[in-house]
Parts: structure tokens; C-alpha cells; sequence
């Protein structure tokens, strides 16, 4: 394993803490989320540019990638799950 200096800079703004952040593989994207916001953000894997952000109902409490059905799940804290295809670039 090497270390390598990046110079990869994120132009959007983030208005609070990042509280995690997902590589996902199987579709080579980075998606994070900020504590107590409702925005998933996605970006390119391979350049990690910005690519979309995913407004959602409710707080953001995890985001996980279900790969039978390519799709992202989002767990809300009012308890609901949401359902994006991973497929669109729209992720409806």
C-alpha cells in the first residue's frame, strides 16, 4: 500500500459534518451523506467528481447498495426506507 497526495478538490458546499461516506463497486460510486441533512450525494468513482445530489423526505441514518436489484437503499429517521435505481441517472 502507497500514499499518494490527492489533488482532487470537492467544489460543493457542505453544510454540516460528513457522517459517512460509501464506495460502492458493483456501480463505481461515492455516495456520502452529512449529519442530520436529507441530501445524498453521489459522485463519479473512478474521478470522484460530483455528479447529483438526491434530495430525500427525512434524515439520512444509513445508505446501503442492494446488488440483486441495483438499487440503493436509504434508511430515514422516520423510519421509512427509500428505494433508488442505480440504473437511472436520475436515481428515481
Amino acid at each position: 500500500m502507497e500514499y499518494y497526495e490527492s489533488s482532487i478538490q470537492d467544489p460543493t458546499v457542505h453544510n454540516n459534518y460528513i457522517e459517512k461516506i460509501h464506495y460502492f463497486q458493483p456501480i463505481d460510486k461515492v455516495i456520502l451523506y452529512e449529519q442530520n441533512m436529507k441530501n445524498m450525494r453521489i459522485y463519479n468513482g473512478a474521478t470522484l467528481a460530483w455528479e447529483y445530489d438526491k434530495p430525500c423526505p427525512g434524515v439520512i441514518l444509513a445508505i446501503e447498495y442492494i446488488p440483486d436489484k441495483n438499487a440503493i437503499c436509504v434508511s430515514l429517521s422516520d423510519r421509512t426506507f427509500l428505494f433508488f435505481d442505480a440504473g437511472t441517472a436520475t436515481y428515481k
